[in-house]
């Protein structure tokens, strides 16, 4: 087990406000560390727009992301919690990435529930997977992390909110089903 991921784990569960700065290189990582930053989101946006000079559209590979992860997670001693997108695909595709992030070193990561490939989050024209869909990949990612690491976190991020046919209520509705 990940004494990264146990700490950020712990870190999530007190009641106080836990503070993520993001971004995409080491670099950025050792100085939110510095900075007394308790953990370190990596960006998939800011991932996309350093390898490729382009936005959020689906480009970034897994293999890209896994890279990306195993170099923050190694230039820096706080946790690294990481864009996963949509997991690159169905429940299986979704099982590999979570044991790929979690043999890189991060100490978790979100998957949004829109269809593959995916859309920038903040624009229109997002289409989500159904809720049923998600919740089976969601498991397909605890169960993944569980046989690595029982500390790593898996947080389902629901992107209904702007998404064609979504809208808040229904979006809440989809967050109870996950949790």
């Amino acid at each position: 087990m990940s004494e990264k991921a146990r700490r950020f784990r712990e870190a999530l569960n007190r009641p106080e406000l836990l503070l993520i700065p993001g971004g995409f290189s080491p670099l950025h990582a050792r100085a939110c560390e510095e900075a007394g930053y308790e953990a370190f989101f990596m960006s998939g946006s800011q991932v996309a727009a350093y390898i490729f000079g382009l936005p959020d559209v689906g480009i970034v590979s897994m293999r890209d992301m896994v890279e990306c992860v195993r170099r923050l997670a190694n230039g820096s001693d706080i946790p690294v919690f990481a864009d996963a997108d949509t997991g690159y695909g169905n429940a299986v595709n979704v099982r590999a990435t979570v044991q790929e992030y979690v043999k890189a070193g991060a100490a978790g990561l979100h998957i949004e529930d829109q269809e593959f490939p995916k859309r920038s989050g903040t624009k229109a024209g997002r289409r989500c997977i159904s809720a049923e869909e998600a919740v089976g990949k969601y498991r397909a990612a605890v169960d993944a992390a569980r046989e690595l690491d029982a500390d790593f976190v898996i947080c389902a991020r629901c992107d209904l909110i702007g998404a064609e046919q979504g809208g808040f209520e229904a979006a809440v509705e989809r967050c109870i089903r996950y949790k």
